[in-house]
């Protein structure tokens, strides 16, 4: 590929892109573990154990799901104490680095009826004073689960599910966080419940998404799919939740379903984060797969598969740059998800001498869709009179705190080789 300007010849030579299968370790998605809390009455919470779980459980997961049990406040407001206590809580977890997915529950035993408030106004002060400090670590938080109510706060077994109920507290939930994060409900028609109800904030429509806790169980999903078809419901999770974080866990059905299937509802799911130990039985199933395909996925577990598809994966597929035209770049989101925070985009030149000219590219990457390919332009500023070799790099940070975005093309590490202008 060769062009001139004003006498200096520029040509390209395009680097090789192929995908990679390695683990990208990138934020916001991913395998997470469980981390149960109960906070007492009085006094401080002990969170040795804690610590000696993240000093040992997989050091590479981005997430943890936080479960902050209140059951000991179902008769009053909660505490100083216990209010000091979840700051503590998420204070622990940013120094570790985990971005969070917090569930409060009144009920760890399968009885929420029993556990959970008598009144809906006293869970809507729960929700008052956890807002604030919520607020504080909204941009550690990638998602607050369920409405507090239920058995192990999964919105089931309770007597505030109905459409006016749920709407209040849904709502109450938003307002107390400011709409500072993402929210979530268990089923799709629980969704579909608030959002249509009348009294319900139209904001909300924008910040709300799934966690399924049941996932392939049954062909219901042990109740997730309520009034359509496993089929029907995840044709309206493909097209109505792609824009918001959605996860859970697996429960192995008889037989255990395949990671070809699986992944095949995750991608329709929108699935950004998944349970790393929880249903052991399904799990093992895909550790055991071996996945049989052209390509670099092929020899590879059907758990690795799945694990390294879940959230955003990009790719870049391929580069063009031709005469007095912007450079365009195709890349491909391979991940069953989107990437729902700002990041910014860089193209780099870097002359021979090392001296490294870098240039923003106009996109919102939370439009980059799962399963989607996008061509992204970006006008290089080419001196008309510099001689010597260029190379052309790509390179994505978050936003919010510039941390790498890594892509899934082999070799690249924090950036993307793209090829050289001599």
């Amino acid at each position: 590929m060769t062009w001139k300007r004003n006498k200096t010849t520029n040509k390209f030579h395009k680097a090789e892109f192929k995908e990679s299968s390695r683990p990208l370790y990138n934020p916001g998605c991913g395998w997470y573990h469980v981390y149960p809390f109960l906070l007492p009455v009085s006094g401080a919470i002990s969170l040795e154990n804690a610590k000696g779980c993240l000093e040992t459980t997989d050091r590479e997961e981005q997430l943890a799901l936080l479960q902050i049990h209140i059951g000991a406040f179902r008769a009053c407001e909660l505490s100083k104490s216990a209010l000091e206590s979840i700051s503590r809580i998420f204070d622990l977890f940013c120094i570790y680095n985990k971005q969070m997915i917090v569930r409060f529950v009144y009920d760890m035993e399968g009885k929420g009826m029993e556990h959970e408030p008598q009144s809906i106004a006293l869970i809507k002060r729960h929700m008052e004073q956890a807002g604030g400090i919520i607020c504080r670590y909204a941009r550690e938080i990638l998602v607050l689960q369920g409405i507090f109510v239920g058995s192990w706060g999964e919105m089931h077994g309770s007597k505030f599910l109905s459409v006016p109920n749920m709407s209040e507290l849904i709502c109450s939930l938003y307002e107390a966080v400011r709409g500072s994060c993402y929210l979530a409900v268990r089923t799709p028609k629980q969704w579909r419940d608030i959002i249509e109800y009348e009294k319900t904030d139209p904001a909300l429509k924008n910040c709300l998404g799934l966690f399924n806790d049941g996932m392939f169980a049954s062909s219901s999903d042990l109740g997730t799919y309520e009034s359509l078809s496993r089929q029907e419901e995840l044709a309206w999770q493909e097209h109505f939740v792609a824009s918001v974080p959605n996860g859970g866990e697996t429960v192995a059905g008889n037989p255990p379903v395949g990671y070809r299937k699986a992944s095949e509802d995750m991608r329709k799911m929108h699935l950004s984060y998944l349970n790393s130990t929880y249903h052991p039985e399904q799990l093992n199933y895909w550790k055991k797969e071996q996945v049989s395909q052209s390509g670099c996925w092929n020899g590879a577990t059907g758990f690795e598969y799945i694990g390294r598809h879940l959230g955003y994966r990009f790719f870049i597929r391929d580069v063009k740059i031709g005469r007095e035209k912007p450079a365009e770049l195709f890349i491909e989101n391979c991940g069953f998800s989107g990437l729902f925070e700002e990041a910014d985009c860089f193209l780099l030149i870097e002359n021979a001498s090392g001296k490294i000219t870098q240039i923003h590219a106009d996109t919102d990457v939370r439009r980059w869709e799962s399963a989607k390919r996008m061509t992204l332009q970006v006008q290089l500023p080419l001196s008309e009179t510099e001689r010597g070799e260029r190379k052309l790099f790509f390179l994505m940070k978050r936003k919010r705190d510039g941390r790498i975005i890594r892509f899934a093309n082999q070799d690249a590490e924090d950036k993307v080789f793209l090829g050289t202008l001599s």
